[in-house]
Parts: C-alpha cells; sequence; structure tokens
C-alpha cells in the first residue's frame, strides 16, 4: 500500500518510484508519506482503500489495523512483520 522505501532488485511500482527513497543497507529510513504514496494494495482492494486515500490509511494506523512488512532477497514474500502503532508524540 505505501513503499517505504526500495532496492535495484526490488523496485517499488512505477506510479511510486519516482517518490520512493532508496533502502539504505542498514539504519534508517526517514520522510514523509503524502496521499500520493498510497497505492491500491490489491485488485479487488480487499483492504478497502483505495490509491490515493492517505486519511483511510492514518485511520487504519489509529486503529491498530496497520502494520509494516520487511520483504528481503533471501525472503521475497515479506522476513520481518511489525504492528504500526500510533502516537501521540511530536518529536
Amino acid at each position: 500500500m505505501i513503499w517505504l522505501c526500495q532496492t535495484a532488485t526490488n523496485p517499488a511500482p512505477a506510479a511510486v518510484a519516482a517518490i520512493t527513497p532508496v533502502c539504505p543497507p542498514s539504519g534508517t529510513v526517514t520522510g514523509h508519506v503524502t496521499a500520493a504514496n498510497v497505492l491500491q494494495a490489491n485488485t479487488p482492494p480487499t483492504q478497502q482503500i483505495l490509491a490515493g486515500e492517505l486519511a483511510d490509511v492514518i485511520a487504519a494506523i489509529r486503529a491498530g489495523m496497520a502494520y509494516a512488512n520487511v520483504h528481503t532477497t533471501l525472503s521475497p514474500g515479506g522476513e520481518i512483520r511489525g504492528q504500526i502503532k500510533a502516537s501521540d508524540d511530536k518529536d
């Protein structure tokens, strides 16, 4: 739904490739996500979130229904998966 970063062997889809940063070999990825980053996850949209619907992504995060999945060459289906939690921190 949202690509946080991309690699040469696992590039982001064309619709978001230009606005998706390159994944570092290790460390932290930082940036800002906008509606332009939101892709429709499935066809039909089994997650009921369409491309550009950032407000729905934020609602899913606040409801505790969002997760991040890290794909690697060794485990292309996903090596690490973790829940995303909303925070009131302003830092």
